[in-house]
């Protein structure tokens, strides 16, 4: 790069990742690279070849946040689909619903959490989740709903022993 040898640069950068794919400071420092060139569709390219490995959330959350940078919203929302499936996590979902809260509207946030219980209802953390449902109920002033939630998961889901 410092010789202004681009594609040679690249093709070295290539070839570590696909020696070495679970080396997550390859895939970043090639991203670092291609976005500093200003290739946003190269970076891109480079992001969905490492999600394909499944990579770690950080990874996930990295392009996203690469995604949110270039203003291309439903790109995110794409992602985080994706991401909730290869992690599905109660702390996913809930920075899943907590980006639809800020880029989305109520309904799509709504749909979000509704999709998250179907999938980590019987999770140990699922408490988590529903707090987090009934407080983004409660601040959009549908305070019957987050009522419904809060009897729903002290009736069926959360275990006596949480303290919620």
């Amino acid at each position: 790069m410092k010789n202004r040898f681009i594609n040679h640069a690249r093709n070295v950068w290539h070839r570590a990742i696909t020696l070495l794919p679970r080396v997550d400071q390859l895939w970043y420092k090639y991203i670092h690279m291609e976005e500093m060139l200003g290739n946003v569709a190269g970076v891109r390219r480079i992001f969905e070849m490492w999600m394909e490995w499944m990579p770690d959330r950080h990874a996930w959350l990295s392009y996203i946040k690469f995604e949110l940078k270039y203003k291309e919203i439903q790109h995110a929302r794409d992602l985080f689909d994706r991401f909730v499936l290869c992690h599905p996590t109660v702390a996913s979902w809930i920075r899943y619903a907590k980006f639809e809260i800020k880029n989305g509207d109520a309904c799509s946030t709504r749909n979000v959490f509704e999709r998250a219980l179907d999938k980590v209802v019987d999770d140990e953390e699922a408490h988590k989740l529903f707090l987090a449902f009934a407080d983004f109920e409660a601040s959009c002033n549908e305070t019957h709903r987050a009522e419904c939630i809060y009897q729903f998961a002290l009736h069926h889901h959360v275990p006596k022993g949480i303290n919620c």
